[in-house]
C-alpha cells in the first residue's frame, strides 16, 4: 500500500518478513492490484508482486520477482514484463515501454538436461525458448531445469533463427521475435 491509502500502486514503505528500517528505505515493492488491506498493515509476503532495488544514486535496479507471491485472482499481473504485456496487447503500449521494462527485469529461461535453453516448436513451427517471467508461470511450464536470466543474458543464449515464448500456458502468453530481442533497434 502506498502512503496515500492507495492498494495495489508500487509501494515504497512496504515490508516483507525479515526487513528491516533500512532493507524497506533501499527497495521499492509493487504489490498486487487485487489486494485490499484490512487496515493500515503492510501487505503480506504473498501479495507482493516483487520489488526493484534503489541505487545508492537513487535510481532503481532490476526487477525481482518474489517467488512467494500468489496472484489475488486471475486478472492480477504477476510482474511488470506481465503486466505491460498485457498493457501492449490493449494497444496501450509502446515498444519502446516494453524494451525498457525487458531490460530492466530479470526472467527464467528454461533449460533442458543439458543446461541449453529448451526449445519448442510454435503453432507455426518457428523454433522457442521459453522464458517464464515469474514463479507463477515457471509452475504452469515443464523444465527439466531453470536459470534466472536478465536481458543481456537472454539475448546471449538464444539462438540463431529462434523466438521467445513468454509465460506460455498462461492467461497471456506472447512471443516475441528474435529479431525483437536481438537486433540494435529492439535489441535488449
Amino acid at each position: 500500500m502506498t502512503g496515500d491509502g492507495v492498494p495495489g500502486r508500487a509501494a515504497a514503505r512496504g515490508r516483507m518478513p525479515g526487513m528491516t528500517d533500512a532493507a524497506v528505505d533501499e527497495h521499492l515493492l509493487l504489490i498486487d492490484p487485487g489486494w485490499l488491506p484490512d487496515s493500515d498493515d503492510d501487505p503480506p509476503v504473498d501479495a507482493v508482486i516483487g520489488l526493484w532495488p534503489r541505487r545508492d544514486d537513487g535510481t532503481l535496479g532490476p526487477f525481482r520477482s518474489n517467488p512467494d507471491y500468489r496472484p489475488v485472482d486471475d486478472n492480477s499481473p504477476t510482474d511488470p514484463i506481465e503486466a505491460l504485456i498485457r498493457v501492449a496487447l490493449a494497444g496501450d503500449a509502446e515498444i519502446d515501454d516494453l524494451l525498457t521494462v525487458l531490460r530492466d527485469s530479470t526472467m527464467e529461461i528454461a533449460l533442458n538436461g543439458d543446461g541449453r535453453p529448451l526449445i519448442l516448436r510454435a503453432d507455426d513451427g518457428v523454433r522457442c525458448v521459453v522464458v517464464a517471467t515469474s514463479e507463477p508461470h515457471r509452475l504452469r511450464i515443464a523444465s527439466p531445469d531453470w536459470r534466472l536470466v536478465d536481458a543481456a543474458e537472454l539475448r546471449a543464449l538464444l539462438p540463431d533463427g529462434a523466438d521467445v515464448l513468454v509465460n506460455p500456458n498462461s492467461p497471456v502468453p506472447a512471443r516475441l521475435a528474435g529479431e525483437f530481442v536481438t537486433t540494435p533497434e529492439g535489441s535488449l
